[in-house]
């Protein structure tokens, strides 16, 4: 079974959870890695700058921006980030607060650029 399968399974089953932590497939970022792009990744704060980056933190964006539907039907959209491996479910907790943060941060900070007014 894909990783991408598996995730979905584990959020149909999980229908409150927002972040997934996991170990990394076997190639799940080559395609990626194949047009010259480098993965997302995200290191807590916690974690050494040189700590392998071997597991995924799999985001579910649609939970994030508080849809209510857990329909399996229902599109979604989910971030896979690289990230060093959190084996403490403290640890992940702490981990999941910092990422949703950042991700929280860049999203409005997107907002805000598309919504600056343009200079004439």
């Amino acid at each position: 079974m894909s990783a991408i399968r598996q995730d979905r399974c584990w959020f149909q089953t999980n229908p409150s959870a927002i972040v997934r932590f996991r170990s990394a497939s076997e190639g799940e970022f080559t395609p990626l890695q194949a047009i010259g792009a480098v993965p997302p990744s995200f290191r807590p704060s916690f974690c050494k700058d040189d700590a392998p980056l071997r597991w995924v933190a799999v985001v579910d964006l649609m939970r994030l921006a508080g849809s209510p539907s857990t329909q399996p039907d229902e599109p979604t959209v989910r971030l896979r980030l690289q990230i060093p491996a959190i084996r403490s479910v403290k640890r992940q907790q702490k981990a999941k607060a910092e990422l949703l943060d950042a991700i929280a941060a860049e999203l409005l900070e997107h907002l805000e650029s598309e919504q600056a007014p343009m200079a004439a």
